[in-house]
C-alpha cells in the first residue's frame, strides 16, 4: 500500500520573508564576528608577550611593579592599549614567578545585546 503524495507542479524556493530572515541571521552573526575577531587578535598578542617575558632572563630579577610596568609597555607596543594593570597578578612560587592575566571584554553588538569574552592566560618564569 503506497501513500503517494501529489508532487506540486512547480516547486518553490524560499519566500521573500524567509530570505529576509536568513539575511538578518547572517548579518547578526557577521556583526558578532566583526566584534570578536579584534579581541582575539589582542589576546594572541597578550599570549605572545607572556611567552616572551617567560623566556626573558632580565624579567627574573624584576620586582612585581617593574614586571607589571614591563608587561604593560610590551602590551602597548603590540597594540593592546585598553588594558588595566589590575588584571595582572604576579606571585612568587617554588620554581619561579607565576604571571596570571585575567580579563573580560564586552563588545556591544546591536542595542542592548553584547558579546562577553573572558580570557585567562598564565605563564611561569623559571628562576
Amino acid at each position: 500500500m503506497s501513500h503517494d503524495r501529489p508532487i506540486p507542479a512547480r516547486q518553490r524556493g524560499l519566500t521573500f520573508i524567509s530570505w529576509l530572515l536568513v539575511l538578518a541571521i547572517a548579518v547578526f552573526f557577521f556583526l558578532i564576528g566583526v566584534k570578536m575577531v579584534p579581541t582575539y587578535i589582542e589576546n594572541f598578542a597578550i599570549k605572545e608577550v607572556l611567552a616572551n617575558v617567560a623566556q626573558d632572563r632580565g624579567s627574573r630579577d624584576m620586582s612585581h611593579r617593574q614586571l607589571k610596568n614591563s608587561l604593560l609597555k610590551r602590551f602597548r607596543i603590540n597594540g593592546v592599549y585598553d588594558f588595566s594593570r589590575d588584571n595582572i597578578h604576579i606571585k612568587k612560587i617554588k620554581n619561579g614567578t607565576r604571571i596570571d592575566v585575567q580579563y573580560e571584554v564586552r563588545k556591544p553588538v546591536i542595542g542592548n545585546v553584547s558579546v562577553v569574552m573572558d580570557f585567562s592566560e598564565s605563564v611561569v618564569t623559571p628562576e
